[in-house]
């Protein structure tokens, strides 16, 4: 489709200065160009000042009124061959115009001007002709591009919306996700432990209250993120009769450092999943965080042996959710790897860069 932006700004009385420029120095230039050509032509400085003055800026007036009628053109009839027949059209009359007015001042001249030669009529037809056939080539061909970046724009921003709600959609599962779970842990223990119960209760509520105050930040700093999950260790840590610990190790220049919320807990919540199956008196879970050769490297390891690999293409639940909206917000800039490492098993997260601010 040869409909373009140039065209849609002009019929709508936009600046669209970029084309009011070009069109204003193209036409000086030739102007320039044509006055000398005619002055070699007909020797009659004279002659070629008005045949410059007046076909110049006509021709200026004749091509700017099309690529306003262009603009104007609705979108149905403007296939691209019934718009090509149209400008060839449109060439010839405008050409046969500008000959004509020629051939009329040359002959107001006609005692002054060396020579004239017969076939004036149809010289300057073709000359005309040439010029606007040039003017209309590069005309379309820009429009062209400007339609093709146009669309690709338009492709552009509605991938990210879709990414953006994917995202969205992505965060919205997580919370839910840990609070069904803290819930059911309160439920298992209302009836034995009552006291537990309630502990649990009143941090979850004050887990909550944090959480609540970051709704709708996609990203916070690594620090904020620490934060929230020692807060979800603590109401785990209530569940078991073994003692559940938090330890970290944290790079001070990795605190500031913005990544996708709730990142952590989805390595926390593993851990404590994978690590109930442990026979260890301490449970001890440990978050590292580093910076090495320009990427934050973060691990959460637990102890256990990992009982069969993770694929996170075909994964599901918390740590697939987790590597989906690292992979939006950094596309092929990250890397996550769960794996064994004696009688550990470590989650490691690689990120290059700033995260994308879908």
């Amino acid at each position: 489709m040869i409909a373009t932006s140039i065209g849609r700004e002009l019929s709508q009385g936009e600046s669209a200065p970029g084309f009011w420029r070009a069109q204003t120095v193209g036409w000086v230039f030739l102007a320039f160009v044509g006055y000398f050509i005619r002055l070699a032509a007909f020797g009659n400085p004279i002659a070629a000042f008005w045949l410059t003055l007046t076909l110049e800026p006509l021709a200026f007036a004749l091509t700017s009124l099309a690529a306003v009628q262009h603009g104007r053109l609705p979108a149905r009839v403007r296939e691209p061959l019934p718009v090509l027949a149209c400008a060839v059209v449109l060439c010839v009359a405008a050409s046969a115009l500008l000959a004509t007015i020629a051939y009329a001042i040359n002959h107001l001249f006609l005692s002054e001007i060396r020579d004239i030669p017969d076939n004036q009529y149809w010289l300057g037809f073709i000359y005309y002709m040439g010029i606007l056939s040039i003017w209309t080539l590069v005309y379309f061909g820009v429009s062209a591009e400007l339609a093709a970046r146009t669309e690709r724009l338009h492709k552009i921003n509605a991938q990210a919306r879709s990414l953006k709600l994917e995202l969205e959609h992505l965060q919205l599962q997580v919370e839910p996700h840990f609070l069904f779970n803290a819930l059911n842990t309160i439920v298992a223990e209302i009836a034995e432990r009552p006291s537990v119960a309630e502990e649990m209760t009143r941090r979850l509520a004050q887990y909550l209250r944090y959480s609540l105050d970051r709704r709708g930040r996609g990203l916070c700093r690594l620090e904020e993120d620490i934060e929230a999950a020692q807060a979800y260790v603590r109401i785990q840590a209530l569940r078991f009769e073994r003692k559940l610990e938090c330890r970290c190790q944290i790079d001070p220049a990795t605190l500031k450092i913005n990544i996708p919320h709730m990142t952590l807990q989805g390595l926390a919540e593993n851990a404590i999943k994978h690590g109930m199956r442990a026979e260890h008196e301490r449970f001890v879970i440990h978050i590292r965080t580093r910076l090495h050769g320009g990427e934050l490297v973060i691990e959460v390891s637990n102890p256990g042996t990992l009982q069969t690999p993770f694929d996170p293409a075909q994964g599901k639940g918390g740590l697939a959710n987790l590597c989906r909206r690292l992979a939006l917000r950094y596309p092929e800039r990250y890397a996550f790897a769960l794996e064994p490492r004696g009688e550990m098993t470590v989650a490691q997260i690689r990120l290059r860069g700033e995260p994308a601010p879908l």
